[in-house]
């Protein structure tokens, strides 16, 4: 009986051993051999110390312009009252940032008129209603403020001849103190277009003056021109400078010859005001896209069938980019990559293989798309993306211009989604011109502060490019994805991880990498 019950005894403790041991349903699992196990408290692997000589490797620069256009309120300002425009044109550079542009182009003289004030042509009449009259502050003054805080640059784009669209409203409206209303013998009329004559001695030395005043009193990046120099042609409607002609054209075989070597002295006298004055300051003009068709040019024209900047407008832009008189040519390539006549891909080779000393920079109608008149490309989001992989393909260009402001407000079939995909990351603005500032230096000592990193503030004028960078599979190589241009001394991190920063001159000169500074 005794060994009976020390039987069940044993059985018993036997069960309740193995209930104890498994703790649940499943089984714990044996570890492998070759798999130590888990040590409690175990302290996390600390950061791999950054290499004594770190290399970075940088993303590619390129300029991303919006023009904002003033001449009949097209883009800006659309009210008369300060608060408003200033309202709107902030909302105008907050979209620009959101989407990575770095340089602003603003229509400041659309009519010989001006958005500041000027000693020599009246206020624009675009901000208050009527020519002359004052808006109470100084517009351009803060536009560049508002500009250069956001780490852009601002470029003052300039009309050289035309004074309005409407000859008879300006007979009627235009400001007394006008200078074309004070010696109307510099002017002349093309259809209703009313316009200074390209000849006229006195409208050439305005033109130098204009631009001299605005670059003493500005802190203005660029001058920029379009493609207005003599009128687009309309049929049945001459050009009315035979007398031009007669008194100043004695040394030239051809009207044509006489009329592009106006042209082309006011573009040289305006390279050499800015080098001799200003010479960090970009001269850039933005053409129509075709310079000649092989038609007129066997051997310089492009394959295309349009018109031409050199025999319809006399504007000889191939010639400014090879004597070295702009040192930023934008062609406006606004057809689509299916387009025969001036086809988008044909015309980005081209202008490739002929800017010469000018960066090249390519134009696309962002303001086509959506519009059903504008055919069927502009109606596809893939023709954007396509642009920008044909004119990125070939080596000389450096950017890209965005016509124009209002498609940022506007937005049609989602544009913007496709600028966020060909602007995805922010970009340095490439060297252009001649390098005129001191070579930049170091930035300093960088300290922490929480998530912000300050280090020493520069000098008037100086900007900082700040980086995230991450090592990559090399040793001592640093992937870099350019986060901000600032003039602050700071930059507080959104995200995690390695930062540097380099000092940028008004060149838009690099000077070197910090080494990485962590944030976490």
């Amino acid at each position: 009986m005794k060994i009976k019950k020390l039987f069940l005894l044993a059985m018993m403790l036997l069960v309740a051993g193995a209930v104890s041991a498994c703790g649940g349903d499943e089984p714990t699992p044996t570890p492998k051999p070759d798999t130590p196990a888990p040590k409690p408290d175990e302290p996390a692997k600390p950061d791999e110390p950054v290499p004594e000589i770190v290399t970075y490797r940088l993303p590619d620069r390129e300029i991303r312009g919006v023009w904002v256009a003033t001449v009949g309120r097209m883009d800006w300002p659309k009210a008369n009252v300060e608060a408003m425009q200033k309202d709107e044109f902030i909302k105008y550079l907050d979209a620009f940032e959101k989407y990575n542009v770095n340089a602003v182009i603003m229509q400041i003289r659309p009519c010989a008129d001006a958005f500041y004030n000027s000693p020599l042509e009246p206020w624009s009449e675009y901000l208050c209603g009527s020519q002359g009259r004052d808006p109470g502050y100084d517009v351009l003054q803060w536009m560049i403020e508002q500009v250069h805080a956001r780490g852009m640059e601002f470029h003052a784009w300039m009309n050289p001849y035309r004074i309005s669209n409407s000859a008879s409203a300006f007979a009627q409206n235009g400001a007394t103190s006008h200078p074309a209303k004070q010696h109307p013998e510099w002017t002349m009329k093309y259809d209703n277009l009313l316009m200074y004559r390209p000849a006229c001695p006195e409208v050439k030395q305005l033109l130098v003056d204009v631009v001299d005043d605005l670059i003493t009193k500005y802190d203005v990046d660029g001058i920029h021109f379009d493609d207005y120099f003599y009128p687009y042609p309309k049929s049945g409607v001459e050009i009315d400078d035979a007398e031009d002609y007669r008194t100043y054209g004695s040394a030239y075989k051809t009207v044509g010859d006489f009329r592009r070597a106006q042209v082309d002295d006011v573009i040289q006298r305006i390279h050499s005001l800015l080098v001799s004055k200003k010479p960090g300051c970009i001269f850039s003009i933005s053409p129509f896209g075709i310079w000649r068709n092989k038609a007129s040019d066997a051997v310089n024209g492009s394959d295309s069938n349009g018109l031409q900047n050199y025999d319809d407008l006399y504007a000889d832009v191939r010639k400014w980019c090879q004597e070295g008189w702009i040192d930023l040519v934008v062609p406006q390539l606004y057809n689509s990559t299916s387009n025969i006549a001036m086809n988008f891909t044909k015309m980005c080779k081209w202008w490739n293989d002929n800017s010469f000393q000018a960066t090249l920079a390519i134009g696309h109608a962002l303001y086509r798309f959506g519009v059903e008149a504008e055919g069927a490309p502009y109606q596809d989001l893939n023709q954007l993306n396509e642009q920008f992989r044909i004119s990125r393909g070939n080596a000389n260009t450096r950017g890209s211009f965005l016509f124009n402001a209002t498609c940022f407000k506007e937005n049609k079939i989602n544009i913007l989604s496709r600028v966020a995909q060909v602007y995805a990351d922010k970009a340095l603005i490439p060297v252009m011109g001649p390098q005129t500032e001191p070579a930049p230096g170091s930035v300093g000592e960088i300290t922490v502060s929480g998530r912000t990193l300050v280090w020493p503030a520069g000098a008037q004028g100086m900007r900082f490019a700040v980086y995230r960078v991450k090592p990559s599979s090399t040793d001592g190589v640093y992937e870099a994805k350019l986060v901000d241009v600032t003039s602050k001394n700071t930059y507080t991190a959104l995200l995690d991880g390695s930062y540097a920063v380099a000092v940028l001159n008004r060149d838009n000169v690099q000077g070197e990498l910090t080494k990485p500074v962590k944030i976490q």
